[in-house]
């Protein structure tokens, strides 16, 4: 595999193929995906804030009850913030094609 930069072009070459990438639209492409994680980190956060407050703060404790009980009754929080955090990025996700290309060329190389 080979591979060169020349004037904002990212150009490699391996024996089946020779693509060229815009260093720019890899940069961008990386830039939103940097952007997607902290909007999911930051619905993530929030909604275990939110359904904290609401469970352990608005109501009474429960008490005398199994240990199974307290597993489930403490991580139901995380796990609905968790499943709505990846629904979040499912749905905010675009196609980074350049960046999927690139990595499918080094892979293929290895």
């Amino acid at each position: 595999m080979k591979w060169f930069y020349t004037e904002g072009k990212l150009t490699v070459s391996s024996e089946q193929q020779e693509r060229n990438f815009m260093l720019g639209d890899l940069v961008l492409e990386t830039a939103k995906r940097d952007s997607l994680l902290i909007r999911v980190k930051v619905v993530f956060t929030v909604t275990l804030i939110i359904l904290c407050i609401l469970q352990f703060a608005l109501t009474t404790f429960p008490s005398e009850k199994t240990v199974y009980f307290y597993i489930g009754y403490i991580s139901t929080p995380v796990l609905i913030a968790a499943i709505l955090s990846v629904i979040v990025f499912v749905v905010l996700r675009s196609k980074r094609l350049e960046v999927k290309a690139l990595r499918k060329l080094f892979k293929v190389s290895d």
